[in-house]
């Protein structure tokens, strides 16, 4: 983190106001607004400095480069006006529309209805293509998601809804110990910034992509923690498949509007080009049709996407893309084995393993106790990560049966929408010392 300048004694106000908002806060959930910013869903890590937090919300006070900016855990700073709803609610990129493998005829139309092309992408390794519109001046994007469809009733049109870390914080670190898996070449991760520098990730083979913001994202609370539970290395703390190159894919890239929908499908095609058989993703939102038809085409084709289901409650059905056939939904349990009180449910849910006080690597060095299906979620796909050693059909059918026959059942006999097919142990000798 780059040395904040100017005046010590503007710096001590900037550090004494975030320690005051942090103590009015901690004693009640969090609103959606919070002094004036509106607070992002998202991942927590409990006991990080800076960062104030429920299950999930999180804003992630940080002093950074040259000023005081307000952070969420995948680095995104707050910036309300960069995002609108759409009639369910769920936030939204401001003003932008994807238009999926659209005709010449259809964008021509769009143009004569004074929409813009913001920007046209192909994804031969999914099959896809994608077109972002940005809606005329002073309409609202439902509108103009209205406007395009009654236009083009054949097309395929949506909004670019925005992703979030799936989960929250637990408390002070306990060490988790063990030996990590090998043998396993690579495995893949769509998420936030990961902190390179960190001890757990330093020595590890990252090859990293960033598909939001201009250049390099910063790295970020959450997707250091996700990545340091799949490759990391530092003394007595493994990651599940250290030894392995991780293809880490930054959506987010510190951009306001980080994590939408159209960069997590791009996302996707850059894992299938480079070959990665196994993709973890941490991150749950609202239905999207552009990212459906993304997990659709990349799980024909014999990859496997392991997601987290939510921490929204009980009630609120699995989150996208854990909800979609194909993907492997992931919830998370206790040591004891008992269901994480926030989880999602629903008939998608896959496997369940651990996400509660886990420990994870966090940023400057240090780790923390860390719960949510984000981190339940890295668990599952390290082990389908040591049954395929490339993406086809084939191997990905056997892994699901393997590991459906692996489970351990818990609740209600068979797959049931609370546990799935049942509990997965990380890779042992990990998994022993995980589970005790």
């Amino acid at each position: 983190m780059a040395e904040r300048r100017g005046s010590w004694k503007v710096g001590l106000c900037v550090a004494a106001a975030l320690i005051c908002t942090a103590t009015a806060v901690s004693a009640q959930i969090l609103g959606g607004r919070l002094g004036g910013v509106e607070t992002l869903p998202g991942d927590i890590l409990h006991n990080v400095p800076g960062t104030l937090n429920n299950t999930t919300q999180s804003l992630d006070n940080t002093l950074s480069n040259t000023q005081s900016v307000v952070r969420d855990a995948v680095g995104r700073p707050a910036s309300p006006r960069a995002f609108e709803r759409d009639v369910n609610g769920a936030r939204v990129v401001r003003g932008e529309v994807l238009a999926v493998a659209p005709s010449d005829a259809a964008l021509a139309a769009a143009k004569r209805l004074d929409f813009e092309t913001i920007r046209q992408e192909t994804m031969p390794s999914l099959g896809l293509s994608v077109v972002v519109l940005r809606a005329p001046d002073g309409m609202s994007v439902t509108d103009a998601l209205a406007m395009l469809r009654k236009a083009d009733p054949s097309g395929t049109y949506d909004y670019n809804h925005i992703y979030d870390p799936s989960g929250g914080g637990a408390e002070a670190a306990t060490s988790n110990g063990g030996a990590s898996a090998s043998g396993v070449a690579r495995i893949g991760m769509i998420d936030a910034g990961v902190d390179r520098r960190h001890p757990a990730l330093f020595d590890a083979a990252i090859e990293r992509k960033t598909f939001a913001g201009n250049g390099d994202g910063p790295p970020t609370e959450h997707g250091t923690a996700v990545a340091s539970l799949l490759v990391g290395q530092d003394g007595d703390f493994h990651g599940a498949l250290g030894g392995a190159t991780l293809y880490a894919a930054d959506v987010y890239g510190g951009a306001a509007s980080g994590g939408s929908a159209d960069a997590i499908a791009r996302a996707l095609a850059w894992e299938a080009e480079k070959g990665v058989p196994v993709v973890n993703i941490s991150l749950a939102g609202p239905p999207n049709l552009l990212l459906a038809a993304a997990t659709t085409a990349f799980v024909k084709r014999g990859h496997i996407l392991v997601a987290a289901v939510g921490n929204d409650g009980p009630a609120a059905g699995i989150r996208y893309p854990a909800g979609y056939p194909g993907v492997v939904g992931v919830t998370s349990v206790d040591a004891h084995r008992a269901i994480q009180l926030d989880a999602n449910q629903g008939a998608d849910v896959a496997f369940a393993a651990r996400g509660v006080d886990v420990r994870a690597a966090v940023l400057h060095g240090g780790y923390r106790n860390v719960t949510g299906t984000s981190f339940a979620a890295p668990v599952v796909a390290a082990r389908f990560a040591l049954l395929m050693d490339k993406p086809d059909p084939a191997e990905a059918a056997r892994a699901w049966t393997l590991l459906e026959r692996a489970a351990v059942d818990l609740g209600p006999p068979g797959r049931n929408p609370i546990f799935g097919y049942g509990y997965l142990a990380p890779p042992a000798p990990l998994g022993l010392a995980q589970s005790q």
